[in-house]
């Protein structure tokens, strides 16, 4: 190697350097346990604005001590999902084997296009997308593929179900006579809407349907816009129901859903990104009542299974779907006779092996712990409701079906405004962040119940602190009306 080429840049494959190169991966290791098993001191979010000046770029190269300032310097500034008050949104501290799988992934840096390129990881991600779709209870046909993130999976989703349904594989929608249509509930993803646009049907073609006071799609609205629809001249292709919505956690009446779909002869796909989970636990798994009638499910163990980012997958109860209405060939690997590659059936080529982190999880944790832990989640979602409706002026949006609540401070006016302020309150005070999200036309509150170390003592400093900000609230209120 040359001389201008640092000692460090890569790990030399004679082994010359590995003294130097364990040393400073310690180093790092160290500081990110250090983080991890502190997490508490930290707060979920930085509060301070750091000189973003010091990361532009070098023509020359830096020491690997300057490399490690800044190393802990974006350490020490990155979101805290591992504080148990990082409530706001649906990132989950990572399971151990996750992390050791992300470590493992990226020092063999193997490629998920084929298996030439990743020969035990292949096997290994068709094992596991099958045993997932067979706890999903789609069947014997059934089988799927990994994507990086929830998006790209409902989007493959869809792209599947219009192949398939307007059968537009190699012609595209040109041949198509009458519009296509997408049908999913007001409170579905915003990835539905991407994939509209990705796929060249447009926004408009996704129609929204109803939800009730829960977040819930109604069934009959469904219904009544397919009708409307078709009546119209329209092509309804494709329904999408949602289980555990981003803003509530709701799930839509599945069954219902698949009635509809069968009727009407569409696709039905379920984005069950969130809520998928439940199907790990024995005593929640009913929530998901009717989701083995998807043709479609999309899920991220990255969230409530708590594996490293990322880690979606997408299945399908026919896996010969992924041949038939989604394979593009590649002309630049060996393969035998009958057999695919997992690039030609995926919307990326290129994959990072996200199965070995779900695969170490599965293992290490096991169904009967990861049941445990979603159980446990939902009981203090449950406990955690009881405790805030003790207090005065505090309303929630509806009872929680997974393990999330969104909860609002109430008043006559400036409703939204106070919400905003206690935000704000809880965050600088107590370092306690929920995100603020907007539901039924009002500013909430939303708390994810994520963390597996959240308790009762969590939920006690939280419902201390709301109690402190509505009393100053009133007292300043009082003042007001006295002046």
């Amino acid at each position: 190697m040359t001389k201008k080429i640092k000692k460090l840049s890569f790990i030399d494959p004679s082994g010359a350097n590995l003294k130097e190169v364990k040393i400073f991966i310690d180093k790092v290791i160290n500081e990110l346990l250090n983080k991890a098993s502190n997490a508490e001191k930290f707060p979920p979010l930085p509060k301070k604005n750091i000189n973003l000046d010091k990361f532009n770029f070098n023509d020359l190269p830096i020491s690997e001590s300057e490399i490690f300032k800044k190393i802990k310097m974006i350490i020490n500034n990155s979101m805290n999902a591992s504080n148990p008050f990082y409530l706001g949104h649906m990132d989950s501290l990572p399971s151990t084997m996750s992390i050791v799988g992300d470590i493992i992934c990226s020092t063999i840096n193997n490629n998920m296009l084929s298996k030439e390129t990743a020969p035990i990881l292949t096997e290994i991600e068709k094992k596991v997308t099958t045993n997932l779709a067979n706890k999903f209870n789609l069947g014997q046909n059934s089988g799927g593929v990994m994507l990086s993130g929830g998006s790209l999976s409902n989007i493959q989703a869809i792209a599947i179900a219009r192949n398939r349904i307007l059968n537009t594989s190699e012609n595209g929608l040109i041949g198509l006579k009458r519009k296509p249509y997408i049908f999913s509930s007001k409170e579905s993803h915003t990835s539905i809407q991407k994939a509209a646009m990705v796929l060249g049907l447009g926004t408009n073609s996704v129609i929204s349907v109803e939800t009730d006071k829960n977040g819930t799609m109604i069934a009959s609205d469904l219904e009544k816009k397919i009708k409307k629809k078709i009546k119209n001249n329209g092509l309804p292709f494709c329904i999408v129901a949602t289980a555990g919505t981003t803003i509530t956690g709701s799930i839509d009446n599945l069954n219902d859903i698949s009635r509809i779909s069968n009727k009407y002869k569409l696709w039905m796909h379920t984005d069950a990104v969130y809520g998928g989970a439940l199907i790990f636990s024995s005593k929640y798994k009913n929530k998901l009542n009717g989701i083995e009638h998807s043709d479609s499910i999309s899920f991220n163990p990255q969230k409530w299974l708590y594996i490293t980012k990322t880690c979606s997958i997408l299945l399908l109860k026919n896996k010969k779907h992924l041949y038939s209405d989604f394979y593009t060939p590649l002309p630049y690997v060996r393969k035998n006779r009958n057999e695919y590659h997992l690039g030609e059936i995926t919307l990326q080529g290129t994959r990072y092996p996200d199965v070995l982190k779900l695969w170490l999880s599965l293992q290490h944790i096991g169904n009967f712990s990861y049941s445990e832990i979603i159980e446990n989640s939902i009981k203090f979602t449950n406990l955690f409701k009881k405790h805030l409706l003790t207090i005065r002026n505090i309303k929630i949006s509806c009872d929680p079906q997974t393990n999330i609540i969104c909860f609002r401070y109430y008043a006559k006016q400036n409703s939204d405004k106070i919400n905003i302020n206690l935000q704000k309150f809880l965050f600088e005070k107590y370092n306690i962040f929920f995100s603020l999200v907007k539901f039924q036309e009002c500013k909430w509150l939303r708390a994810v119940l994520l963390n597996p170390f959240f308790n009762t003592k969590h939920i006690k400093k939280i419902c201390s602190a709301i109690n402190e900000f509505t009393k100053e609230n009133k007292n300043q209120k009082l003042k007001k009306s006295n002046v």
